[in-house]
């Protein structure tokens, strides 16, 4: 992607073009981030010591409920967050995040590699070297998720 800026002081007001072949996940995300509805980029997670901490969402490798809490997982570290899994899997799905059982919603970004396993299952194998179950049923739902926001077929 060429990327082109010009000043010009006489403008009365600022502007941006933007001319592609097809839209992609990037140019949606740059076009909500010109438009002001881009989603929240931190969210905010609580230490083992109750500490609030401010998270970079593009650090979170996958959240993961259990016992009626939801923890964030980074590559060395846990946190717990206030955020139902659904509300995560709605708000961050332009970030990367999808569903891939009942229990997690994984970042797509921090996936190293795929394969497949007995019971029609996939085995997705973060970055960390944790390894995350994609149920049967959500299967379909990562697969197009995948090929739509990393071009994987």
């Amino acid at each position: 992607m060429k990327l082109r800026l010009y000043q010009d002081k006489t403008l009365k007001q600022d502007h941006v073009d933007i001319h592609y072949r097809m839209m992609t996940p990037i140019l949606k995300k740059v076009i909500g981030v010109l438009e002001g509805a881009h989603t929240v980029l931190h969210l905010y997670g609580k230490t083992n010591k109750d500490e609030q901490v401010l998270i970079k969402i593009s650090d979170i490798y996958y959240f993961d409920y259990v016992d009626r809490r939801t923890f964030a997982y980074l590559r060395d570290e846990m946190y717990q967050v206030q955020e139902s899994l659904a509300k995560l899997e709605v708000h961050l799905a332009d970030e990367g995040f999808v569903r891939i059982n009942k229990s997690n919603v994984v970042n797509i970004h921090h996936i190293q590699a795929i394969k497949p396993e007995v019971n029609m299952r996939v085995k997705a194998i973060m970055e960390n070297e944790e390894c995350l179950i994609i149920n049967r049923s959500y299967k379909a739902n990562f697969k197009s998720y995948l090929e739509e926001r990393r071009h994987v077929l």
